[in-house]
């Protein structure tokens, strides 16, 4: 039983010291946040592998799916609603013992 208590409390230190993603100010004069094309891009405890590129997605144990059509990725950064949405998309592609049904 200590064991697993351990666990949590490293799990919970392990999630507090991500590396956040820089947030800058758009030309619109809202915040978005700068997508990192060489790993994850972390924002609010939240990371994602996003591929501007490729249009993809994947969270950590998922599957990797496709970033929702409405969401222009091509100015490598992201509105903090529109990084929520892909984290939304990318919980649910499901991970590795999810079958293609």
């Amino acid at each position: 039983m200590n064991k697993w208590v351990y666990l949590g409390v490293l799990s919970l230190l392990a999630a507090c010291d991500v590396p956040q993603a820089p947030v800058v100010t758009g030309a619109d004069g809202q915040a978005r946040i700068q997508i990192n094309t060489s790993g994850l891009t972390c924002y609010n405890t939240r990371c994602l592998d996003i591929n501007p590129a490729a249009r993809s997605v994947r969270s950590v144990g998922n599957r990797t799916t496709r970033i929702p059509g409405n969401i222009d990725v091509s100015s490598g950064t992201v509105t903090p609603a529109e990084f929520e949405q892909m984290g939304v998309a990318a919980s649910l592609a499901g991970g590795v013992g999810s079958g293609n049904r």
